[in-house]
């Protein structure tokens, strides 16, 4: 008995690992090879026409566009026009809320693409990835609308004063390639040990249908909510680790145990849930190093505070669907 569930899960494990994997592994390396070659330029056009029309300053419209390439990169160039004090703290709240459309370009082709769709599947993927997308967008629009308000009597600095901050130079395709391969074998060294532990969790738990058990327990709740049982244990699983919680997700939503529409609150549930702790792991850290204490807390917060809200109005548009 106890033999025949290892096997099996084994090799349901086995068989998603070799459908997936591949499709992670060639997704990240060739994204990666198009952003050290520098193609991910390209869209500097959908990000300048947002920063020009939001009345900052050119040198915080360049933190905009490096942002799809470096977060930190583009945050180093605000904290420089502060430094000098080409621009204000507000314009660096503002920007930083404008480059979160930036921002989450990058995650598109190097995490987005190559993990989440193929592990939620094309259709759910899709929509998980439209809604971060939307979220980072409708803050984007929030930042422009603060930057208007706040800035409309400043003036653009002049071109001459971002004249420090050109584009990096573009690697040979050689470089491009060797640095492609190994980002590509950090990525999978993370990502495959914590892939095919909770598959053969997951596989094993299905053959002690436990998920049947654990919906009987968390009927009430669900039920009151109408909500499937599997939200709960994605948006348990979301919380403690982000791919954890997608690998869950998707395996569920091949066996038929949770819906699209189920997934999907599960996963925005996760990050509400744990919206603050990730916050304070990542983003504080990074804010505070770079802007200090004060303005580095009051951007993380306006930040936070910002993504919760579109979160939870998400969760409520799906319940009502």
């Amino acid at each position: 008995m106890i033999s025949h569930i290892i096997v099996s899960s084994l090799i349901y494990a086995l068989y998603w690992m070799v459908r997936i994997v591949p499709v992670i592994a060639l997704g990240v390396f060739v994204t990666n090879f198009a952003v050290n070659n520098g193609l991910m330029h390209k869209f500097d056009r959908l990000i300048n026409p947002i920063s020009r029309n939001a009345h900052i300053s050119t040198i915080s419209a360049l933190a905009v566009v490096t942002c799809t390439f470096s977060t930190v990169a583009g945050y180093s160039m605000l904290v420089d026009g502060l430094t000098e004090k080409i621009i204000s703290e507000r314009e660096v709240i503002a920007t930083t809320l404008i480059s979160s459309f930036a921002s989450i370009l990058s995650h598109f082709f190097t995490f987005f693409i190559p993990v989440v769709i193929p592990l939620l599947g094309l259709t759910t993927g899709s929509i998980y990835v439209c809604l971060l997308m939307l979220t980072a967008l409708l803050k984007t629009c929030f930042g422009i609308f603060l930057a208007r308000h706040w800035l409309k009597d400043a003036e653009n600095v002049s071109k001459q004063s971002a004249a420090n901050y050109a584009d990096t130079p573009v690697a040979d395709k050689r470089a491009a390639l060797n640095k492609s391969a190994k980002s590509t074998y950090k990525m999978l060294k993370r990502i495959v040990p914590t892939m095919s532990i909770t598959l053969l969790l997951v596989a094993i738990a299905m053959e002690l249908n436990l998920f049947e058990s654990f919906s009987a327990v968390f009927a009430p709740l669900t039920n009151l909510l109408g909500l499937e049982s599997g939200v709960v244990l994605i948006c348990a699983t979301d919380i403690v680790n982000t791919t954890s919680g997608l690998i869950l997700a998707g395996s569920m939503l091949s066996e038929g145990l949770i819906s699209t529409k189920g997934v999907l609150i599960a996963l925005l549930l996760g990050n509400v849930a744990s919206f603050s702790a990730r916050f304070t792991k990542h983003s504080l850290p990074l804010h505070v190093s770079l802007f200090g204490p004060k303005l580095g807390s009051k951007t993380v917060a306006i930040n936070a505070a910002t993504t919760l809200v579109l979160n939870v109005i998400f969760i409520l548009v799906l319940l009502m669907i």
